[in-house]
């Protein structure tokens, strides 16, 4: 019976004050609401629905087991999205509370499946997505939270990973961060996609369909080499200045 519960159905799971258990009921369990149905049926329903909350109340959405022949497919990776969605998605994260928790969740898996389940191109405010978010607000409830855990985890190991990655060749200047060096990361992106255009031969919205993973290591790999760079410099200049003394 579980599986007849939805996306859809999770804010009336959640409200604590109100349940919309009629809703719930025919929905979930088909009642009619007729009268022979109110007078034979309603609080047989009631009941049932109210025990099968409770239980639902006691699962833990944490540890719910993807469902891998689910028929919304996943991306590998989330590294493998295009880098529109993903500057999408980390806003989307970002900003949880404008969202209901289902709406949120679905826009979560929408983003990041999008291109793995539709034949055109990732575009935010198109009608393709919309009603692909619509979609998934009638997939199963157990489903669509087990994939957003696995989405949320996997961004959050991949931000780690390459967090750790450029920390590795990260140069600390006292004089930028003392000038306020840190007001430039509203650059990066703006940065980022002239670079891409420069360095693939794109243009501007080409550069924003090429994979993540693929922009982030075309990053790593300029910082790693200004990282390099900027050894052989420091070691020239202590060279030097030994030869001084």
């Amino acid at each position: 019976m579980k599986e007849k519960f939805k996306l859809k159905h999770l804010d009336i799971i959640l409200e604590e004050k109100k349940k919309d258990f009629a809703t719930l009921m025919v929905d979930v369990l088909g009642y009619k609401n007729s009268i022979f149905g109110k007078a034979k049926f309603f609080v047989k329903n009631f009941l049932e629905m109210k025990k099968m909350l409770e239980d639902i109340e006691k699962v833990d959405f944490e540890k719910i087991p993807l469902n891998e022949n689910s028929h919304i497919k996943k991306p590998s990776s989330i590294n493998d999205i295009p880098y529109l969605a993903m500057l999408n998605l980390r806003g989307v994260v970002d900003n949880q509370s404008e969202l209901s928790m289902a709406n949120y969740i679905a826009k979560i898996i929408a983003i990041a499946t999008y291109s793995e389940n539709r034949s055109s191109l990732y575009k935010p405010e198109s009608k393709s997505f919309n009603n692909y978010v619509n979609n998934l607000m009638n997939v199963s409830l157990f489903d669509m939270v087990a994939l957003y855990v696995h989405i949320t985890n996997d961004l959050k190991n991949t931000s780690k990973e390459w967090d750790e990655r450029f920390m590795s060749v990260e140069i600390k200047d006292s004089y930028l961060e003392n000038a306020g060096g840190e007001g430039l990361a509203q650059f990066n992106v703006v940065n980022t996609i002239k670079g891409l255009c420069n360095e693939f031969n794109v243009t501007h919205e080409e550069a924003m369909y090429i994979s993540y993973s693929l922009v982030m290591t075309s990053a790593y790999s300029k910082a790693y080499s200004g990282y390099v760079q900027e050894n052989i410099r420091i070691k020239k200049e202590a060279e030097y200045n030994a030869k001084q003394k």
